[in-house]
Order: structure tokens, then sequence, then C-alpha cells
């Protein structure tokens, strides 16, 4: 492998399978959060699973903007990969009427990596004045069905809280876990784990102020 694809593929390995918008109201943990990261006003915290050797991570920011501004970005299917990390596409299959509908994201793999493609519902299970609550789960559709030249990876959650702390500053919650399957050890996909939620809170920060800046 060559220098410039060994540190692609690392980097990889730290953003693999980002995939917006879906709190957890209960879970089978085994033990209390930790944190592991404080930086750049983003705190990320891991936790482990009774049902599984992957860690559930969570991260939490404030960010200088309305709850309004947050949430058009995380709606925008068609810009996602503007802003999340090796995301080649996202779509929506189909649209329900109560703020539900089922999305198809795929993600760019540096060889000798395979690419990875999610389906998964994504649904608005709390949509108050001041807190707006995002939910993500795959599932499998017809729609999309698996292609042998991509990995079909499991979200088993992601979520998204945002809070309004006033009309300029909004609390974002992101709780993910995820299994990108194929042939990637756990303490690799562990390291993912700790990584990805950080790097979406920076993108996502980062964003917002290119708009307020525009």
């Amino acid at each position: 492998m060559s220098v410039f694809n060994t540190v692609k593929f690392r980097i990889y390995l730290i953003c693999i399978t980002c995939i917006t918008p879906t709190v957890v109201f209960a879970d089978n943990a085994i033990k209390i959060w930790k944190q592991v990261t404080d930086d750049n006003g983003i705190q990320v915290y891991t936790r482990e699973m009774a049902y599984s050797s992957i860690v559930k991570s969570k991260a939490r920011t404030v960010i200088n903007a309305p709850l309004n501004d947050i949430k058009m970005i995380l709606d925008d299917v068609d810009h996602r990969h503007e802003w999340i990390p090796f995301l080649v596409l996202s779509k929506t299959l189909v649209e329900y009427k109560n703020n539900k509908k089922v999305e198809y994201s795929h993600f760019y793999a540096p060889w000798p990596a395979s690419d990875r493609d999610f389906v998964y519902e994504i649904e608005l299970i709390s949509a108050e004045n001041n807190k707006l609550i995002y939910t993500m789960k795959s599932v499998e559709s017809v729609l999309m069905p698996v292609n042998n030249s991509k990995i079909r990876a499991d979200l088993f959650e992601t979520t998204y809280v945002l809070t309004k702390i006033d009309d300029n500053t909004t609390e974002v919650v992101l709780i993910y876990h995820a299994d990108p399957k194929g042939w990637l050890p756990n303490w690799i996909i562990n390291i993912i784990q700790k990584a990805l939620p950080f790097k979406i809170m920076r993108n996502l920060k980062q964003r917002l102020k290119n708009q307020q800046n525009a």
C-alpha cells in the first residue's frame, strides 16, 4: 500500500460510518458514561453495552445558532456530503406523513477497505418549541437491496437532541452506536466510536459558522 493510501485509510478508520440524523430513554448499559474527550467546547463520552462489544458514544456541545438553523442542516439530505466525512451521497427512499422516512447513505472507503452503505429509518419523535429529537436505526428495504460492491453496515442507533437555550444558542447532544461490519476488528471500531461524534459536532459547528459569515 502506498504512503498516500495508508494515510487515507487511517483517516477513514476514524471517520467511517457517519450518517446524519437520530435520546435514548433506556438501555442495557453495564457501565456509566466515561468522558474520553473535552476539546473545542465538545465533550465526548463512551459506555460499554451488555448486548455488544462495540461501545456506545455520546457527544455534547453548545452551538451559537438558533435551533431551527441546525434543524435545517440536519434535514438537508442533498448537502450532507458537504460536511459529513467520506459521505458520497444520502437520499430519501420513502417519506411518511408522521415525521418518519427511510433514507440511504453511501460512504467512500479508500483501498483496501470496501465502501459502506446504510439503509435506515429516521423519525422526528419530539418536536416541542424548545426541543427536537431525531432517532435513526437500520431497516431493510426493497427499495435499496444489498449491493455486493459495498458492505451493508448496521446502525444500531443515532440520536440527535436539539435543546434551545435562547434565541441564538442551542445545546446539541449526539448519541451514536453502529457496526460498520466487514473485517474491521472491534478495537478499531471502538476508536471510531470515540472519534466520530467529535468530528460530527466539529463539522456541524463549522458549517453553521460558515453560513453565518456568508
